[in-house]
């Protein structure tokens, strides 16, 4: 029994392991929300993943990590003190990686529709210059708010 509960303690600190966003990432993304809200991409929901830490592995299984989610089922229903948290860290981690993709897509584009203006002979180097300079600007998520 002893050696029993210390392997669940063991487990149950290894098993919370899904950290969520660190300070700088949670200010990127609420910069892109407050910025550029047609950006934002939630791929999971926050709330349904906490919902789901309450099932057996639920929360961790719908984050996509399946190796806590087999460790949460095996530790059910203790698991119920750690599992909403990591589904909730783990949505937020999707979404944010989602949104950061989001951002560099729209960023790629823009740059890539600017130069080919300039190849065409559209625009003057300055105004490619400017442009360029107005779009790294724009979505430079390190120096927003």
């Amino acid at each position: 029994m002893r050696k029993l509960s210390l392997l669940i303690i063991c487990l149950s600190l290894l098993t919370s392991c899904v950290s969520g966003l660190n300070n700088n990432q949670k200010r990127k993304l609420s910069a892109v929300k407050f910025e550029h809200p047609e950006l934002y991409q939630e791929e999971k929901s926050v709330g349904v993943a906490a919902a789901l830490g309450i099932l057996p592995g639920g929360g961790s299984f719908y984050t996509r990590h399946y190796a806590i989610g087999v460790v949460d089922l095996l530790l059910w229903p203790i698991s119920i003190l750690w599992d909403p948290f990591n589904g909730m860290n783990g949505a937020q981690e999707i979404n944010y990686y989602s949104t950061i993709g989001n951002v560099k897509r729209a960023k790629k584009k823009e740059l890539t529709d600017l130069k080919a203006e300039y190849v065409r002979g559209k625009i003057s180097d300055k105004n490619f210059q400017i442009g360029k300079m107005e779009i790294e600007s724009k979505y430079d998520l390190d120096s927003a708010l």
